[in-house]
């Protein structure tokens, strides 16, 4: 297997994800690379109506807070749950999770290996591969390992 140095992981509170992190502890464990655990807080509402749902509006500034705080929380129950002598940081990012995950990230981080969730919270991703994951899996230069519970 190829020794990776960064490592990024995708989180969203799902139990995919959950299982993302189980992996990357692993194998941030047994190649003595360091972890990026990211989490993306998207500045747009989501609406709809028993479909896929609709952006519009940008949250405000006090929800927006409010989403970066539970975003921090979640990352550092994440954290407790690392292999010990893992060497991580933990980030949280506002923007689109596909951009973020496939492109922005892994560039800013030197990340090699990119590693999410097979599905994420929402319905929809419960049926088919994520949109967001999809979307990853087509456009980042880095390696991905998509993860099932």
């Amino acid at each position: 297997m190829k020794h990776y140095k960064t490592i990024l992981v995708g989180l969203d509170g799902s139990a995919n994800s959950l299982s993302a992190l189980e992996k990357a502890g692993e194998l941030a464990r047994s190649m003595d690379a360091k972890l990026v655990l990211v989490t993306v807080v998207k500045p747009k509402l989501q609406v709809g109506f028993g479909g896929p749902g609709l952006e519009v509006n940008t949250l405000s500034a006090e929800k927006l807070e409010v989403k970066q705080e539970q975003a921090q929380k979640m990352l550092a129950h994440y954290q407790v749950k690392l292999p010990e002598k893992v060497n991580y940081q933990a980030v949280v990012v506002i923007g689109d999770p596909k951009e973020m995950l496939s492109e922005i990230l892994p560039k800013k981080y030197q990340a090699e290996l990119v590693i999410v969730g097979a599905t994420g919270l929402n319905k929809l991703d419960r049926f088919i591969l994520g949109s967001t994951v999809a979307y990853v899996v087509r456009n980042t230069k880095a390696d991905i390992l998509v993860v099932n519970e």
